[in-house]
C-alpha cells in the first residue's frame, strides 16, 4: 500500500441447490455458448454464452464453476430465490468480463435474463459477483471519549480518497471472516486485534440473509463487526514507530 492509502483517521462520535447438466455447443469453433438445466425448471435449459468482447479469454465452462456463478444459482433457487415459487425464468446469462485473482475468479461480470411468466416483462439482471467481505468498525475510549478508526483509502472506481472502516474480501467463503476482518485491520491500520475483542453484529440478523448485510444488493454481501479498546492514553497511536 501507498503511504496515502494507509493514512489513519480517527472520528469522535444453507439452502440446496438443485443438480443442473452441462453441455457444449458442437460448432466447430471453440467452444462460447454452453447449456444447463437446473432441477426448478427442467424444461426450460439456460443457455449460457461467454462474450468474445472480453479483454482476456473467458472459459464458459470455467465461470460456471466458479463458486461465485454457483453461489448465484444457489440463491436463485433457495427458498427466497426468484426461481423457487416458478413465477420467474431464467433463459440466458451472458458472461461479460471475469477478473482473476491468482488462480480463482475474483470479480465476475454477467446479465441475467429473467422473466416475469405472468406479464412477460423482463426483470433488470446485470450482476457484478464478487463474493463476501468483513468491515470492522473499531471503537476506541480514552479520556472519556470514542473514537472510530477509520482508514483513507485511494478508490480508483470514484477517482478520490475515501473515509471508510478497515475491511476485505474474503479470499474463500469457508466462514472465517473473524480471521479475514482482523487481518485487514492489522494490514490497514497496524492495529492487532484478538478474537475475543470482536462483537459479530450480523450475528443478529435473519439467518435467511445468511447473517449478512447486503449494502448494494447487485454485488456483494458483507459481514460487520464491532471492536472496542479501552485506551489510557491516545498519544501513542500518533507517534511515529
Amino acid at each position: 500500500m501507498s503511504e496515502h492509502s494507509k493514512r489513519l483517521r480517527l472520528s469522535s462520535s444453507p439452502a440446496e441447490v438443485g443438480s443442473f447438466s452441462c453441455k457444449m455447443s458442437s460448432d466447430s469453433s471453440p467452444p462460447l455458448t454452453h447449456s444447463i438445466t437446473l432441477s426448478c425448471q427442467p424444461a426450460q435449459p439456460v443457455q449460457i454464452i461467454a462474450a468474445p468482447i472480453s479483454p482476456i479469454p473467458i472459459s464458459g465452462e470455467s465461470a460456471i464453476d466458479s463458486s461465485l456463478f454457483q453461489q448465484w444459482l444457489k440463491n436463485t433457487q433457495s427458498e427466497n430465490g426468484f426461481l423457487h415459487g416458478g413465477s420467474m425464468s431464467l433463459t440466458r446469462v451472458l458472461i461479460q468480463g471475469v477478473d482473476m485473482f491468482g488462480k480463482h475468479i475474483g470479480f465476475l461480470k454477467f446479465q441475467a435474463d429473467v422473466f416475469d411468466k405472468q406479464t412477460g416483462i423482463k426483470v433488470p439482471g446485470i450482476v457484478f459477483a464478487r463474493g463476501p467481505a468483513a468491515a470492522v468498525l473499531i471503537l476506541l475510549e480514552s479520556e472519556d471519549k470514542t473514537y472510530a478508526v477509520l482508514t483513507e483509502q485511494a478508490r480508483i472506481p470514484v477517482g478520490r480518497f475515501i473515509l471508510e472502516l478497515p475491511a476485505g474480501m474474503l479470499d474463500v467463503d469457508n466462514g472465517d471472516f473473524l480471521g479475514a476482518a482482523i487481518r485487514e485491520v492489522e494490514e490497514e491500520t497496524g492495529i492487532h486485534l484478538k478474537q475475543d475483542h470482536m462483537v459479530n453484529l450480523t450475528s443478529f440478523l435473519d439467518q435467511s440473509t445468511g447473517c449478512r448485510i447486503f449494502p448494494s444488493p447487485v454485488c456483494c454481501s458483507i459481514y460487520f463487526l464491532e471492536c472496542h479498546l479501552k485506551l489510557k492514553c491516545m498519544r501513542p497511536l500518533f507517534c511515529s514507530p
